[in-house]
């Protein structure tokens, strides 16, 4: 069930839930009828991110209670409680089902999967873009499947990060075969997130990628140079590709647009909603205006004339820390931090170590900093193949088992 999960993770929301209800079933099912697997599920039931996902969920639950719109606050809540709930179900499972020998191994296959199945997804979204199947030939934003660019660009960047941490710390990179697949699942992420025009998966994996790079290296002098040249690499991108070179010099257009008056364009409308979101918070810093209030909110806001109405066809203000402070104040931008500090914390040391399960915490170091850079624009826990998605990789990289080398 977990290799369906993850191969179908970036393919399809609702093959994803399908496999989900089937393996809370199957699990639920599982502790009733057989008294060893219970006893099992319970000795494991004490994952290193368990109680942090939690707080986060019990943050927006009880956040519920401040909102007046009731049925929109348990929506947002719904969400949130599928963190905790993925998160238990993959990391408990593997510890469950496999035995010590088996357990990586077997994390690694699951993670192969996300990557076929990503793999596929951009194969559909390269035979779009060339025109093979479709009639959007060379039309950007890249969006296969109708999978919103966005969404697509920062998936794909989780999937950068998954084979690369392959290709450095597993058996596959050392291997032809694994280099080859492993080689084309980049080159693929690469164009992809290009061709998306995701200025917010850009920056992302860019400075990801230097921040990993940095961790992961314990000789500076080739980092340096390394930074450098990606640094030569960015400028000549920038002056050569047309494309890069138009949405880049479109934020300083927006910015200019704003300053004049102009408050409908992509920055525009992010400068609105943060300053909205903010205003939120200073209602009531500890709570915020509760889970589910943002929307309500916002309308009340436009209604009085402090914005204008297109900022209602948002759901969120596009800044994860914003969203936190705005629906859940102070209570809730703490909980979201507890929980990158929590997973950084427990992979750092991994990565720094040069011993244990490196391709695991790496993984997910990189994830949690992508996260935490590209949630600055966009609140991506509202957002649920990205929300599946990193839940997925925590599940499987940091768990009970993966964090004995920091006893040893």
């Amino acid at each position: 069930m977990l290799l369906l999960f993850g191969l179908t993770l970036p393919l399809s929301k609702s093959a994803g839930n399908v496999i989900l209800f089937l393996s809370y079933a199957i699990g639920v099912t599982g502790v009733v009828l057989n008294r060893n697997l219970k006893e099992a599920i319970l000795i494991n039931s004490r994952q290193p991110l368990m109680l942090a996902f939690s707080l986060f969920f019990l943050v927006a639950l009880v956040g519920v209670l401040f909102t007046n719109e009731y049925a929109d606050g348990f929506h947002v809540a719904n969400k949130f409680f599928s963190l905790p709930a993925i998160y238990f179900m993959v990391s408990v499972l593997i510890q469950t089902l496999y035995s010590e020998e088996e357990r990586s191994p077997n994390a690694e296959y699951i993670l192969l999967s996300f990557l076929v199945g990503l793999m596929i997804l951009n194969g559909i979204g390269m035979m779009t873009f060339l025109g093979i199947i479709g009639k959007r030939q060379f039309v950007t934003p890249l969006a296969p499947m109708n999978l919103h660019h966005i969404w697509f660009s920062n998936i794909n960047a989780i999937g950068l990060y998954t084979a690369v941490s392959f290709l450095l710390f597993s058996r596959y990179g050392k291997s032809d075969r694994g280099k080859l697949l492993l080689g084309c699942s980049i080159v693929l992420g690469i164009f992809s997130i290009l061709l998306s025009i995701s200025r917010t998966a850009w920056f992302g994996t860019a400075l990801t990628s230097a921040i990993m790079a940095f961790l992961a290296s314990k000789k500076k002098k080739i980092i340096f140079i390394s930074m450098a040249a990606a640094a030569v690499a960015g400028v000549i991108i920038y002056l050569f590709i047309p494309l890069v070179h138009d949405r880049i010099n479109l934020i300083v257009q927006d910015i200019s647009s704003f300053s004049a008056g102009n408050t409908e364009t992509s920055l525009g409308m992010r400068f609105l909603m943060w300053k909205a979101a903010i205003m939120m918070f200073l209602s009531n810093p500890l709570v915020g205006v509760g889970t589910g209030g943002y929307v309500p909110t916002m309308a009340s806001y436009v209604a009085s004339g402090q914005f204008p109405d297109y900022l209602l066809q948002f759901n969120q203000p596009h800044n994860m820390y914003l969203f936190a402070l705005a629906t859940n104040g102070l209570l809730g931008l703490t909980s979201l931090l507890y929980l990158f500090y929590r997973i950084l914390i427990l992979t750092l040391p991994v990565i720094r170590s040069g011993q244990g399960e490196r391709l695991f915490a790496f993984l997910a170091a990189a994830t949690a900093v992508h996260f935490l850079i590209a949630g600055l624009t966009d609140s991506f826990f509202n957002i649920q193949i990205l929300r599946y998605t990193f839940v997925f990789i925590m599940g499987v990289c940091i768990r009970k088992s993966i964090m004995s080398v920091l006893r040893g």
